[in-house]
Parts: structure tokens; C-alpha cells; sequence
């Protein structure tokens, strides 16, 4: 009998590390992405002076790497790395769709972990009656705030809140492709839920799991570590749309960069969630993250324009309040771009500037996208001359490549010559940081030739404010900040994501096929801010778009009662505007 189970644990074991990869290959994955920061990652020196987290200390990491027991630690060491950075840009993930969904879904509110969601398809109300706004107490026995903060060494985002908020959805919603371990979660698992009453009720919930369970990340030729120095891995560009329904000037530059956040953030909609009163929603990673309509209740007597037609891109509406008609715009993201897009932000401009009194932007729970949509939605905004974002860069040859081609259609089309000069000057500056050992150029504009724009001619003339949250993300913190620094409006909200910067997609490392996004640029405000935690500097990345005035909508009241004491708050706050600026 002993040889029995002595045999059987041996196939077992060997069952185990089959398709498992060496020692020597995991070592080359992690060199490869240490080597892939080492030689483009733009918030390098940032990171240092401002986190006190340096990417190059390696030692550490790759001693983990060295001991892992199996495949999915190693994943997990290399996710850890890249969140170490605290860069929403920047994070590593597996190639996975595999998901464990335990059908309710969660956030912070007032500092507790409370239930904003509940799928009713997965966990009808007959058996389980517990209903958004009760507290999520606890997960197999361990208070759920204390799984939130053991899951957010896999959470990258450049905000601290928003890591905790993330960490907090994780808990219920594990995607393997950010949780390698996400495929060991038990069947079913004991939860504990307080009600509003008070009372705590405990249910037994199975998780929902689909997708290919990847426990090892395959077999290759056996090699031999690399005995020294960083390999650099090969960069991808990042995919993106066809560029031919856009402005000329446009064209030329949409192609080169982008700032977004990466395409782990904003995962497609497996499915419906079916609401309590029988209506369905896509299931989202946060919610309302990237969706059009906002997660609060929209004001009584709110007229809606946009945002029920298939081809909406914005939500849009009027309002009444204290006699003076208020408009409001919610930008989803920025990812649109082409002209039938741009025409029905403009349309709306014009249709508010000619019918309101005043105008809500809300930018909040907004993912970011392309760099012109934010500067473009700006112009329409800022009723003069205004200075866009510019972004310091960390050059490779691509970056290089990409504006000496400019450079040259420019001059073999024989455009102006001050095109020409600058497109010279832009790409001498590259040249420069790249051979020179700066690492890392002046502020260059990405949308058109200059920082100073025109704003246009339709562009809107009363009062605005504009909300903000910890999930205005890259091109939201992007569109903030210029506002902000053109001082048209107030922001009202919390402080932005802190993503301040461009992001390719790249292979992470050979032999795991992980991938990863890469920041390689830094954001530039028009002058250096101090905030404290932060060094004195003009930098968007982890310190994020400050408003003018605080208003958190992340509030047990306001999860309970549809946010109505929100908009109540924000409502005010523009009628005051509004009545500020009439003699």
C-alpha cells in the first residue's frame, strides 16, 4: 500500500511541473522585463524621487523568481513587479480568460467595504436577498477589507485610493489574467454580509468560473540563463483604429502615440447583469468605469439629449435648478476621434452654449483614450487661446523614426517651412535625449506642432465645472489638468488617477507570454505644483488633478439613496457659479 501512494504522488508530482518552465527560462522572462523598463520606461527617475520605488533594484525580485514552486508564482512574482511600480499605464498580465465571479460586486464607501451590485441571474433574490448597500463583511472567515489589501500587491494604478478600490472589486471578480492563483479559489466559499438592519447573515456562494484554467505556461527547448545584464525584449505598437475619418491636421500625429490606459483596465463585458427590477447592464471591472451613463441618479426633471441612440458616444441633458438651466456632458472616454464623433461633441457645445446657463462636464469613472480627443474636447471648452498638456519622453528608436518620417513627408510635400523647422527641432530633441545619456526630453506637444492653441470658435462661453474621481484616468487626467491650468472652471470631485503618460503594449518576456504595458512619457503641467507626500514638481503621474473643491461621492449615503446628496452638492456649486459671473 505504501508503494502505492509512493507511485501515485510521484505521477501526481510529475503531472504537476508538466509543461512547466525551467529555472533558467524564467530567469530570462524577468531579465527581459527588467530589461524592457530599464531601457524605456519614462517614470523611471520619478519613481525614485517621488515613490521611493526604484525599477532597477532587481536583486530581490529575481532571488523570487529563482524560488518559485511553480508556473503561476512565477506569473504572480512578475505581475507584482510591474505593480510595484504604482503605474496605471504600466502592469504585466497573463494570457488568460479565465474568471471566477462570485455575482455581487463591491467598492469602498466611507472606509468599509460595501455591496454596490448584486447579479440576479447568479444569485436570485429568493435565496439570496441581500441588496446593494449592505456591507460585505467578511470571505472564508477573513474580514474582506484584509483580502482587499493582500490583493493589491497585484494593483498597479498611480492613485493609493484607487488601488484599494480595485483591490476591493478584485475580491468577488478574479480575472486569472491579473490572479494566476485565480484558478485555485475553492467551489463555493462562506460569506458574511451585514444588512442594513444590522443584522449579519452568513451564505454559502459558488463561484462562477469559465474560460481555460492556465496552470502551466508551456514547455520549450531547454536554455541556459543569461549569466549577466538586462535583455531587452521586443516592443509591440499598440493596435489602433484606422486613422482616415479625422481632421488632416490630425492625421499626422494620431498615428505616432496614444495616452490610455492599457487594455487590462477595461475588460469587455462577459456577459449581462441582470438588476433587480428585471434590467440588465454590461458587467464592467468597476462600475461604471468607461460606461456612458453616470452611476448616479441624474436630477429630477432632467431632460436627456444624448445617450439612448446606438450611436450616442456622449450622455447629455438639461436640468433645471433655481431658474437657471444647466447643462451636462459626460465623456465616457476619450477614444473618439473621427469626424462624425468630433461633430456631435461640437453639436452639443453649440446646442448648451446657446441654452443654458451653465454646464456640468463629468469626466469621472473615465478610462482616458487619445491624446487629441482630450486636447480637442478642450478646444470646445476654453473660450480663447489656451496651452495644451506637453509630455516629456522617454525616446527609443521607434519615437525616433516615427517624426524623422514626418519630417520628411513634410518636407517632400513641401509644407510650410515653420512645419518643417519644428517637426526638425522636435525630432533633434529625441535625437538629443537618446544619444546623449539625458534619458529624457523638454515637453513636446503629441496633438499638432505647438503647446499654444486655438480654442474654437464655438467654444463655450458660460460657466462650467467639471467632476472628477480617483478613476479619471489618463486622457481624464489629461483633460483636467488643461482646464485647470487655463482656468476655465472649477473641478469638483477627488483627486484624479495620476496615469500621466503615453503607454505601447509589449511582450513580457519569451517564454511565459506575458505582456505588459510601458509608459514612456510623462505629462508636464504648465507650471510645478507642491502637494504633500510629493517633491515640488509639474508631473501629472501619481500625483494626480487636485479639484478646487473636494466632493467624494464614495459615501454610504450616497450608495444608498442613488447619490442624490452628490448632485444635490454639485448642483449648487454650479448655480453659484452661474449667478457669480451675471453682474
Amino acid at each position: 500500500m505504501k508503494l502505492k501512494i509512493a507511485i501515485l504522488t510521484l505521477l501526481l508530482s510529475s503531472t504537476s511541473l508538466f509543461g512547466a518552465l525551467t529555472e533558467a527560462q524564467r530567469v530570462q522572462d524577468f531579465q527581459s522585463l527588467a530589461g524592457l523598463y530599464a531601457k524605456s520606461y519614462g517614470p523611471a527617475n520619478w519613481k525614485i524621487l517621488g515613490l521611493g520605488v526604484n525599477p532597477f533594484e532587481t536583486d530581490g525580485w529575481l532571488r523570487r523568481v529563482r524560488a518559485a514552486k511553480s508556473d503561476l508564482e512565477h506569473a504572480q512574482i512578475l505581475i507584482e513587479y510591474g505593480a510595484s511600480l504604482k503605474d496605471t499605464h504600466t502592469g504585466v498580465r497573463m494570457r488568460s480568460n479565465f474568471l471566477a465571479d462570485l455575482g455581487f460586486y463591491c467598492d469602498l464607501y466611507d472606509g468599509k467595504v460595501m455591496i454596490d451590485l448584486v447579479d440576479r441571474f447568479i444569485l436570485p433574490v429568493r435565496d439570496y436577498p441581500f441588496v446593494a448597500g449592505d456591507e460585505f463583511v467578511s470571505l472564508d472567515g477573513k474580514p474582506a477589507i484584509e483580502v482587499a489589501k493582500e490583493l493589491e500587491k497585484l494593483v498597479g494604478w498611480g492613485n493609493p485610493r484607487a488601488i484599494q478600490r480595485w483591490a476591493i472589486q478584485n475580491i468577488t471578480l478574479r480575472f486569472q489574467a491579473d490572479h494566476p492563483f485565480a484558478v485555485d479559489l475553492p467551489a463555493e466559499s462562506t460569506v458574511v454580509i451585514r444588512r442594513q438592519s444590522g443584522e449579519l447573515e452568513t451564505y454559502k456562494i459558488k463561484w462562477e468560473k469559465t474560460g481555460y484554467e492556465v496552470r502551466n505556461l508551456g514547455t520549450a527547448a531547454n536554455t541556459t540563463a543569461l549569466s549577466s545584464g538586462l535583455q531587452v525584449g521586443t516592443i509591440e505598437e499598440s493596435l489602433e483604429e484606422d486613422g482616415t475619418d479625422r481632421p488632416a491636421w490630425h492625421q499626422l500625429f494620431f498615428t505616432s502615440r496614444q495616452s490610455k490606459v492599457a487594455s487590462r483596465r477595461v475588460r469587455p463585458a462577459r456577459r449581462l447583469v441582470e438588476l433587480e427590477d428585471g434590467s440588465k447592464m454590461p458587467l464592467e471591472g468597476l462600475r461604471g468605469f468607461g460606461s456612458r451613463t453616470p452611476v448616479w441618479t441624474l436630477p429630477a426633471g432632467f431632460v436627456t439629449r444624448l445617450g439612448r441612440g446606438a450611436n450616442d458616444i456622449f450622455y447629455s441633458g438639461t436640468f433645471m435648478s433655481e431658474g437657471q438651466r444647466i447643462g451636462y456632458l459626460r465623456i465616457r472616454d476619450f477614444s473618439f476621434s473621427s469626424n462624425a464623433q468630433l461633430n456631435q461633441l461640437a453639436g452639443e457645445i453649440i446646442y448648451f452654449n446657446n441654452n443654458t446657463d451653465g454646464l456640468v462636464l463629468d469626466v469621472m469613472r473615465n478610462p482616458g483614450g487619445f491624446v487629441c480627443s482630450a486636447v480637442n474636447a478642450v478646444s470646445m471648452i476654453v473660450p480663447r487661446e489656451f496651452t495644451q498638456i506637453g509630455f516629456s519622453i522617454r525616446p527609443t528608436l521607434s519615437w525616433i523614426v516615427d517624426y524623422d518620417a514626418a519630417l520628411v513627408e513634410s518636407e517632400f510635400f513641401e509644407d510650410p517651412q515653420y512645419i518643417i523647422d519644428t517637426l526638425k527641432f522636435q525630432r533633434d530633441l529625441l535625437l538629443g535625449a537618446f544619444n546623449n545619456g539625458r534619458g529624457m526630453t523638454g515637453s513636446i506637444p503629441l496633438c499638432g506642432l505647438d503647446l499654444p492653441l486655438r480654442s474654437q470658435g464655438f467654444a463655450y462661453q458660460k460657466p462650467v465645472i467639471t467632476l472628477i474621481d480617483d478613476f479619471s484616468t489618463s486622457g481624464a487626467d489629461l483633460f483636467p489638468a488643461m482646464l485647470q491650468d487655463n482656468k476655465r472652471g472649477k473641478l469638483v470631485g477627488m483627486r484624479t488617477n495620476g496615469a500621466g503618460g503615453s503607454v505601447i503594449s509589449t511582450v513580457a518576456g519569451p517564454w511565459a507570454e506575458l505582456e505588459t504595458g510601458l509608459t514612456e512619457s510623462m505629462m508636464i503641467r504648465l507650471e510645478e505644483r507642491s502637494y504633500p507626500g510629493f517633491p515640488k514638481s509639474p508631473f501629472i503621474e501619481n500625483v494626480g488633478v487636485r479639484p478646487d473643491i473636494e466632493l467624494d461621492y464614495m459615501t454610504v449615503e450616497n450608495l444608498r439613496n442613488g447619490g442624490r446628496p452628490f448632485v444635490e452638492a454639485f448642483t449648487k456649486i454650479i448655480v453659484e457659479e452661474i449667478k457669480a459671473s451675471k453682474p
